[in-house]
């Protein structure tokens, strides 16, 4: 890593954990019912996996809201618990790391809960895209097939900053769910998504970037 991604890594890592401090605070004050919790101990770095993973995933242990679920890997605590991970070895992907995951149904219980669609890391660039679920299963049974998965950030910590704790947030609601799913709202009005409200309410996304409607007007469905 260069001096420049050096200190893009460190801001970066900066601005993540002053976030996070203010969410909670917003969260404990308004309750609109998202889940930030911390992780029990840091995570070790790891030969190999990009820059940057060790140090996100010891400010992030667990983050919720109604349509996505972030929870720190097990594999990337430390050296052996990555040495010790189950592989799938002939993923046509490389085996990503899963970072986020749709979240379908909100049972009381997290181990009780079912996921949908994964956002995931690769572990060689670093590089975080969208694995389309169908087109992944079309990758597999046609490895030469020619299919583009959407790539959302450079690097985990970009991921985390801007999509997930930040203004880049509805591109990835769209990107996953989709716009109409970004703009869905309860009986009282409100958005459906409370991680939406979440930051929204910490001044973390503007409510002119929450409402944006895609040029085109939505799709159909």
């Amino acid at each position: 890593m260069d001096g420049t991604s050096r200190a893009y890594g460190r801001d970066a890592l900066g601005e993540i954990r002053d976030k996070l401090e203010l969410l909670r605070r917003v969260e404990k004050e308004c309750r609109f019912g998202v889940v930030i919790e911390s992780p029990a101990h840091p995570a070790e770095p790891i030969p190999g996996l990009p820059d940057g993973v060790a140090d996100l995933y010891s400010l992030v242990g667990r983050l919720a809201g109604t349509y996505f679920r972030f929870v720190r890997p097990e594999a990337v605590s430390g050296p052996a618990a990555w040495a010790a991970r189950e592989t799938v070895e002939d993923c046509p992907m490389g085996d990503p790391l899963t970072v986020g995951q749709e979240l379908l149904s909100t049972a009381r219980s997290p181990e009780m809960s079912e996921y949908g669609e994964c956002v995931v890391m690769d572990t060689e660039d670093g590089v975080v895209y969208y694995l389309e679920s169908d087109n992944y299963m079309w990758l597999c049974r046609t490895p030469d097939a020619d299919i583009e998965f959407p790539e959302l950030a450079s690097d985990i910590l970009t991921f985390f900053n801007d999509l997930v704790l930040g203004p880049g947030y509805p591109r990835l609601v769209d990107t996953v769910l989709g716009p109409r799913d970004r703009l869905r709202t309860n009986r009282k009005g409100r958005y459906a998504d409370t991680w939406m409200r979440l930051l929204i309410g910490a001044g973390l996304l503007s409510a002119d970037d929450a409402a944006r409607v895609p040029e085109g007007g939505l799709p159909y469905g």
